[in-house]
């Protein structure tokens, strides 16, 4: 069984190694109810099992606090907590937790965020990308990119292009068009509707 080499306060939080190498962090309330010593022999899975139960309640209440401000994902949910202390095991409980009450959906948040984005010149790869940063998965991004269509992302390119035009359209018209349509390529536009925009504005 592992061994407990060192214990170390850091900004609030305890770092637990074992065996020489930190493999747990724990929020210094918890720990001062779950403490471990060094030389302590220490079965993590099962230690982090009661640090969580120390915590399901004081995690579940940090959590609620975050969604006041705005919805989020459950991996932003997840990443929060695990940045303030709480272990995994309580980590998982409160999303699940959430999950049961309705308090989370990330179908739901991904299809808010498409009715957002869809109605700006936002393209539909960064959009994709928007949605895995924030831990959507596949299926639940699948819907939601429903609101993309070529028509919709025409019109954003186009709407794009012509707020960015301004700082080419003083160039020769062929390096104009080039960093147009690298411009449009950064905001995620496939190069259909980049080349339907910038057709449109070189007329």
């Amino acid at each position: 069984m592992p061994i407990v080499t060192d214990v170390r306060e850091n900004r609030g939080q305890v770092e637990i190694a074992l065996d020489g190498v930190t493999t747990a962090r724990v929020r210094k309330a918890h720990f001062a109810k779950c403490p471990v010593e060094v030389g302590e022999e220490l079965d993590l899975e099962a230690y982090l099992d009661k640090v969580a139960a120390a915590q399901f309640a004081d995690g579940y209440e940090a959590a609620l606090t975050s969604l006041d401000f705005c919805a989020r994902s459950a991996k932003e949910i997840g990443n929060a907590l695990r940045r303030k202390g709480f272990v995994e095991p309580c980590v998982s409980a409160v999303v699940d937790r959430l999950r049961e009450n309705g308090l989370i959906d990330d179908a739901r948040y991904a299809q808010r965020m498409a009715e957002v984005s869809s109605s700006k010149p936002v393209g539909l790869y960064a959009f994709k990308r928007k949605l895995k940063a924030k831990g959507i998965s596949d299926d639940d991004a699948e819907e939601a990119l429903s609101a993309f269509d070529d028509a919709q992302q025409q019109a954003a390119a186009l709407e794009a292009a012509r707020k960015i035009w301004r700082k080419y359209e003083d160039m020769p018209p062929r390096e104009a068009k080039a960093k147009l349509s690298q411009a449009l390529a950064r905001r995620g536009f496939s190069w259909d509707a980049i080349e339907s925009a910038i057709e449109e504005i070189m007329e």
